[in-house]
């Protein structure tokens, strides 16, 4: 094994010493800061513009989603989903069809008939409320305005009791748009 010289080591030192120098004395030493030799301590301008414009973006964006246009809408959509999944799984149990009456600013379940939807006897909601009112928060509507029916065995129909011809898509707006879906065949609300 080859031992090092104390002169290789000097050169070594000397090497690692000159590519770091104080910018106040110009000499090397481990305790101050110590930088590139030819630039000096501190941030450039564009440095500091940089972190800021991408602080304030990233800070807009937190507050936005922070606001409650945003928790007022999500909510209203998770109310409006529960409801109708209710809708289906109460005309699943009583054997009896259920309509679901879907306007800008609220949606109420019914009893039906099989072949019209009557606003006429409420269907009640788990805290007894009859009939079972969503309504949309301020600043969110939902869309398409419509009426929905599902029979004993929990299939989607239209008010008048046919077949849809497609599944059907409810979409509750404000600060963002969430959806969810009716399927045709199986009256499955999901998601």
């Amino acid at each position: 094994m080859r031992r090092t010289s104390d002169h290789e080591r000097e050169g070594t030192n000397r090497r690692v010493r000159s590519l770091f120098r104080c910018a106040s004395t110009g000499e090397f030493s481990p305790i101050e800061c110590c930088v590139l030799p030819g630039r000096s301590a501190g941030f450039t301008l564009a440095e500091l513009v940089t972190v800021i414009v991408i602080v304030s973006v990233i800070s807009i964006y937190a507050a936005s989603r922070l606001s409650g246009e945003f928790a007022r809408t999500r909510a209203s959509y998770d109310q409006l989903l529960v409801q109708v999944q209710y809708a289906r799984k109460t005309a699943m149990a009583q054997r009896r069809f259920v309509c679901v009456h879907v306007a800008a600013a609220q949606s109420q379940l019914y009893y039906g008939t099989g072949v019209a939807c009557p606003a006429t006897t409420g269907v009640a909601s788990p805290a007894l409320q009859v009939p079972y009112t969503v309504n949309a928060a301020s600043g969110t509507s939902f869309a398409p305005a419509s009426t929905l029916q599902f029979d004993g065995q929990g299939r989607y129909l239209t008010a008048a009791g046919a077949d849809p011809g497609a599944n059907r898509t409810i979409t509750v707006s404000g600060d963002g748009s969430y959806a969810f879906t009716v399927e045709r065949d199986t009256g499955y609300v999901h998601p």
